[in-house]
């Protein structure tokens, strides 16, 4: 345990010791940080995309339960929409992280940790098929807003597929867990069903698409690239293993943050 008189310089040897862990870029993770450890979520079901809250920066920490289709919207309205619905579940889950990444920069620099702490590290590191704490703090990732926004947009169309509206599903995850929720697709593979997972919010679908991307062994280089940079324009060409179009995924992903400025959302964050 350290006294409250510990406290400051046990701050300034985190940090330090976060910069060695992470590299440069992650500890401007951490410095932009702006946000309280603990936040309250609101959580949201939608009738119709008029009860979308309006997006503002900051951004309001509210996670939706249920969608609705923005097919029908005018484009412009229904990009708008769709960021103002993705975007605060977007933050929530990078808050999350983040928080989890700074308790196991303390536990990494703690002479002991409790049992208690040594399930939470046990848990994290099963979660993304880690082998030893070093190997999950490299795993623990972030993204700029940017470049997640556009493969969300991608995925379901700007908030008009199936998989969205019915299971909050943004980036059509399968499911082969016959005992988790989940709905079938209308297509099939090798003459099998084929399954999505259902999400009970939003939120769920984004944690998942970090933990995707933060223990794939297809996403190394991105996981390395993002420590050192937030620029989501260098970080898409890593992205080539994500989807069977390969280079030509990531040049729709250049041509979708390009053309809709997705970078000016990587400067948003959550209320407090």
């Amino acid at each position: 345990m350290h006294s409250k008189s510990d406290q400051a310089p046990l701050q300034t040897v985190l940090l330090f010791i976060a910069a060695l862990m992470f590299g440069f870029g992650a500890l401007v993770q951490i410095g932009d940080q702006r946000n309280p450890s603990d936040i309250s979520v609101t959580y949201k079901r939608l009738k119709t995309p008029a009860d979308i809250v309006p997006l503002s920066n900051p951004v309001k920490a509210v996670a939706y339960t249920s969608v609705v289709s923005l097919a029908k919207l005018p484009v412009a309205d229904k990009k708008q929409r769709f960021v103002a619905l993705l975007l605060p579940a977007i933050l929530i889950s990078k808050q999350q992280l983040q928080q989890r990444r700074d308790k196991l920069v303390q536990l990494l620099s703690a002479s002991s940790i409790s049992s208690a702490d040594q399930a939470w590290l046990d848990r994290l590191m099963a979660e993304y098929d880690a082998e030893s704490p070093t190997q999950l703090r490299r795993r623990m990732v972030s993204f700029p807003n940017s470049l997640i926004l556009a493969q969300a947009a991608i995925e379901t169309g700007w908030g008009s597929s199936r998989f969205f509206v019915q299971a909050n599903n943004v980036f059509g995850v399968w499911s082969f867990d016959p005992t988790e929720a989940r709905i079938m697709a209308r297509q099939r593979r090798d003459g099998e069903a084929i399954y999505v997972k259902r999400y009970a919010s939003l939120l769920g679908s984004i944690e998942d698409y970090f933990l995707t991307l933060g223990r794939g062994g297809a996403y190394t280089e991105l996981r390395q690239a993002a420590r050192n940079t937030q620029d989501s324009l260098a970080l898409i060409k890593h992205l080539h293993r994500y989807s069977e179009l390969g280079d030509d995924y990531v040049a729709r992903l250049d041509a979708m943050i390009r053309h809709n400025r997705l970078t000016r959302y990587d400067s948003y964050y959550l209320k407090h």
